[in-house]
Order: C-alpha cells, then sequence, then structure tokens
C-alpha cells in the first residue's frame, strides 16, 4: 500500500536517537490520494460547557489545514476524535456539538457520521455514507470514547474502524500518550502516516531533548506534582534551570518547612516534593501575592517567603520574583513554559504569569527557541497579544509532558514506528468484491445463454 502514495522521508531526532521517517512516514504535499479512504484521527477535546476560547479552537484551526489538503488531494476523509471522558453515550459529549466550529475553519460543510460503530447496523449505515460520499467529501464519526472498547486498544473496534478505510493518519499528538484503539491498535490494521501537525509538534518537542542551546530554562506551574513529577525529572537532566511556580511550589516550600497557609496541597506530594528539592537547578518564587480567598480580591497583599500567614492563601508569585525569573529569561536560549504560576483564571493572580509569558515571547522573538505547551498556558500566551512570537504553542498538555519525561517513547509514536500491514484496504475489497459481482453475472449470464439454447434443442 506504502507504494501507492509518495512517501516523504526526513529525519526526526530524539533523545539521540535518528528516527527515519522511512519507519514513521509521511505523506508527501503531491500524494496520490485521489478516491482514498483516510481516516483522520485529531484531537478536538475542549471545554463545550462554556464559548470555546481561542485556545481551546487552535486544535480545530490547525486540524482544518490538513483536512483542507486531503480534500484538495481529492481523498474521503472520515475524521474521529474524543471528547471528554463520557461514561457511554451521553449526548452532551457528541461530537456533533463540534460541527460548527469544524465547518467554520473548513468553510465546507462536513456530513455526520453518529450511528454507533459497535452495532452492526450503526457499522452498515456509516460504510454507506463513505462509499456514497464524493471525492473532496469530509465525514464526521462519533466519540471514539463511547465505545467501551477505546480505552481498552479493542482489537474488534480497530477491525471496524479499519473495514472504512484504506489509510490512517494520525494528526493528534495531544492523545499520543493514551494507549487506545484509536491511537494505537488501528496503526496495526491500515497503512499508518503521522500528520502534518503531528511532524510539527515532534520536531518542536524534540528541540527540548536532543542537544537545545544553552541556557535552557524550564517554567513549570500548574498545581499537581503527582503528574509532572516525571517530566521534572527528565528536565532537570536536560536543562540548567526549572522555575517551579503555582501551586506546584507548594509541596516544594513545604518539604523546606516554609509555611504556605491554607494554600492548596495535594495529598502526599510533600514526600515527593522531598525526592528534588535539594536540587540546585529548582529555583522556588520568593515572594508571593496572597489573600484569604482566591475567589475575590479581599486582603490582598505582597508576602515574602517566611511570611506568608496561616489564614492566607498564595494566589501568585510577588513582583520581586516576577523580577528575577524575568531576568534569567532574558538570557536563556532554550524555553519551555507550561502551566501558570498563580490562580491565573482570577485577573488579581494572573499578573506573574503574564509577566513571565511576556519575557519568554521577547526573548523567543530572537535568537532564541521558546516553546509554550499545556490547555492552562495556551490562553495565556494567547493573552499576551504576542503569540506569533513564541517558536511553536503546543496544544497538548499531558502528552509533551510525557513525550519529554520518555524521550519520545510514547504509544501513538511507537505504533508509528511499526511496520506497515499488508492488508486488504476497503477501496480493494470494494473494488474486488465489484470485479466478483461482475464475474457472477458474466457466468450466470452464460449459464442462461446455455440453458437457453439446450432447451430450444429440447
Amino acid at each position: 500500500m506504502a507504494g501507492s502514495f509518495i512517501v516523504r522521508s526526513t529525519l526526526l531526532v530524539v533523545i539521540g536517537i535518528i528516527w527515519d521517517m522511512n519507519k514513521i512516514q509521511t505523506l508527501a504535499k503531491n500524494a496520490v490520494l485521489k478516491g482514498k479512504r483516510v481516516l483522520l484521527r485529531v484531537d478536538w477535546n475542549m471545554p463545550l460547557h462554556e464559548v470555546p476560547t481561542e485556545g481551546d479552537l487552535l486544535k480545530v484551526e490547525r486540524s482544518a489545514e490538513t483536512i483542507k489538503w486531503l480534500k484538495k488531494q481529492g481523498a474521503v476523509t472520515i475524521v474521529a476524535t474524543h471528547l471528554g471522558r463520557p461514561k457511554g453515550h451521553e449526548h452532551n459529549l457528541s461530537t456533533v456539538q463540534l460541527l460548527p466550529y469544524a465547518e467554520g475553519y473548513l468553510g465546507d460543510p462536513i456530513m455526520y457520521c453518529g450511528e454507533d460503530l459497535e452495532t452492526e447496523e450503526g457499522l452498515i449505515e456509516i460504510k454507506q455514507a463513505i462509499q456514497s460520499a464524493k471525492n473532496g467529501s469530509v465525514l464526521l464519526l462519533e466519540n471514539v470514547r463511547f465505545y467501551q472498547g477505546e480505552e481498552t486498544n479493542d482489537k474488534k473496534l480497530a477491525g471496524r474502524y479499519a473495514s472504512l478505510a484504506d489509510i490512517y493518519i494520525n494528526d493528534a499528538f495531544a492523545s499520543c500518550h493514551r494507549k487506545h484503539t484509536s491511537v494505537h491498535a488501528i496503526a496495526k490494521l491500515l497503512p499508518h502516516y503521522a500528520g502534518p501537525e503531528l511532524v510539527n509538534e515532534i520536531s518542536s518537542a524534540s528541540k527540548l531533548l536532543e542537544k537545545p542551546k544553552k541556557p535552557f530554562v524550564a517554567l513549570i506551574g500548574g498545581a499537581k506534582l503527582s503528574t509532572k513529577l516525571p517530566v521534572l525529572s527528565a528536565l532537570l537532566k536536560k536543562a540548567d534551570l526549572v522555575l517551579i511556580g503555582g501551586a506546584m511550589a507548594h509541596p516544594f516550600l513545604k518539604a523546606k518547612r516554609i509555611q504556605i497557609g491554607k494554600s492548596y496541597l495535594e495529598e502526599g506530594s510533600v514526600k515527593l516534593a522531598a525526592q528534588l528539592v535539594k536540587n540546585k537547578k529548582i529555583i522556588l518564587p520568593q515572594d508571593f501575592v496572597v489573600g484569604k480567598s482566591l475567589k475575590s480580591n479581599s486582603g490582598l497583599r505582597r508576602a515574602d517567603l517566611k511570611e506568608v500567614k496561616a489564614n492566607e492563601m498564595i494566589g501568585d508569585i510577588g513582583p520581586k520574583t516576577m523580577q528575577e525569573w524575568s531576568k534569567i529569561i532574558k538570557s536563556a536560549q532554550t524555553i519551555l513554559w507550561n502551566g501558570p504560576v498563580g490562580a491565573a483564571e482570577v485577573t488579581a493572580f494572573s499578573h506573574g504569569s503574564m509577566v513571565l509569558g511576556y519575557a519568554i515571547a521577547s526573548r523567543a522573538r530572537g535568537k532564541a527557541f521558546g516553546m509554550v505547551g499545556g490547555g492552562d498556558t495556551i490562553p495565556l500566551a494567547i493573552a499576551t497579544g504576542m503569540d506569533d512570537w513564541f517558536d511553536y504553542i503546543s496544544t497538548a498538555g499531558g502528552a509533551l509532558l510525557e513525550f519529554i519525561a520518555t524521550g519520545g517513547k510514547i504509544p501513538g509514536i511507537i505504533a508509528l514506528l511499526e511496520k506497515q500491514p499488508k492488508v486488504k484496504t476497503a477501496t480493494a475489497k470494494k473494488k474486488a468484491s465489484s470485479v466478483k459481482k461482475k464475474v457472477v453475472k458474466q457466468k450466470s449470464s452464460v449459464a442462461k445463454k446455455k440453458t437457453g439454447k439446450l432447451s430450444k434443442r429440447k
């Protein structure tokens, strides 16, 4: 099957391992795809309980470019994504809600196939819709997580997806850390390729890992240390300095016996922090903006490192820390920013993240490489009004962190490195079926003629 396309060959360097794109293949811009059924895995997961932000829609905007290219090549594009964490078929998490946004960026209508893929009737209806679709058409499937087999990497479910298409393209880097059917198992059954956005994500993240320009500074924020401990351990081996802010700094402060008042503290996180706190590469805030609540502006004040009162909560880094960390950033040649350094959803506690965002963008505009990643970080990067200055804004959160922590060895990428399967594709099966029917008709016709001749003889 791979021979049917023009496959682009390039090199990806990750943790000293050269990944030849003959192993992790991508389709060239002039690939012959006319009439081919392409199963495109994207990540359009976003909060729909409120109006999606510009940051939320960035995933859709980027995927639209891939879909436009597939349309231009004459492919029938079958789009698959997850949405939220449903427990079964939950109407409020149906992908039908994504149609207005996807159609808006695409500029063309999308056919919606909301039938149940796990039922024979549903599978037949989806296949009929695909077979009747004209070249250049785009179809959107129902939420992949509506099916029990998705999160268990089920081979039977993968087979159902494979029966719809000729080739599989993974353009969902944000989902690649999940060993799920639509990310991992499906690649064993169809000729598989990395999409343009997936390649962009890998190429950018690799610059943090393979001989990054020095000094390399990582700014890590957010709430839970447990989810970022592996990436912190990996970054401490690569980066020159790791600036830790937000609630993630709290267990480190407690490990140093510094009081944090009523501030949020993840259970069991102090023991985790104690493993790293003595590392000289870790830089913690030296002052804070505190208040009696993170929901209001009452009682706001600046507090030095050891001046947080028992009835106060840390909401942001203080001006002294903002100034010191900005200086560090201005001397960096490689910068990673993941996570806010305060409760940035509240304006009063967003200033630290914004100041550092300005500093990173300004530095990235020059010779330094500046990368932003994580759902909570993207809106802040955009809010600076300088988002074009960052070298790359990753739409991935957990996947980016796991990519860094494992040196790129995440399920979705590993699946794309596997050998191309030798299979009959949906189009090939359709042609074979058509030929078989013609042969049967011809035989039937011959038989009738012979029967007719014999009956006349009688």
